[in-house]
């Protein structure tokens, strides 16, 4: 039976001491990727990191692997409230998910050079284990969420 995991909402800051901060993902060096992404394959381990004060609530996803693979991310919650997803009980256990509280989902953004509008990839969520960094693309294969989603104004 798939669980429903309602968006974790990644609070972040920016210190101008110390730099980007991303509590929900305190404590953790890298992102495992352990079948990598769709389209990259053998690209597994990133980091994130919030972009910089002004770009806040987006984030860098940037691979360790290969450094010119990287992603812009959000936390859906902040664009759009209503968004949920399902983990089934495959991606659960390679993830080492016991409940909604151990999970982190983001969502990769597109920015197009204008006059294209930005959009969010709804139907593929990332979900990451906040506590051990495990993370995967979880297609929503039940959902009418899009690919390509505009980003609220």
């Amino acid at each position: 039976m798939p669980a429903t995991v309602v968006d974790s909402v990644i609070e972040m800051s920016y210190d101008s001491a110390s730099g980007p901060q991303i509590p929900g993902l305190a404590g953790l060096s890298k992102l495992t990727f352990a079948s990598g992404l769709p389209g990259f394959p053998e690209v597994r381990d990133f980091v994130l990191s919030v972009l910089a004060e002004d770009f806040l609530p987006f984030a860098r996803l940037q691979s360790t692997d290969q450094p010119g693979v990287g992603f812009t991310v959000v936390a859906p919650g902040l664009l759009y409230p209503d968004y949920s997803i399902e983990i089934d009980d495959e991606d659960q256990e390679a993830l080492g998910v016991r409940s909604s509280d151990d999970v982190v989902t983001m969502v990769m953004v597109t920015v197009p050079r204008p006059p294209a509008t930005p959009s969010a990839n709804l139907l593929g969520p990332i979900v990451v284990n906040r506590f051990t960094g495990a993370a995967a693309q979880v297609v929503q294969y039940r959902s009418s969420y899009r690919v390509a989603e505009a980003l609220p104004v």
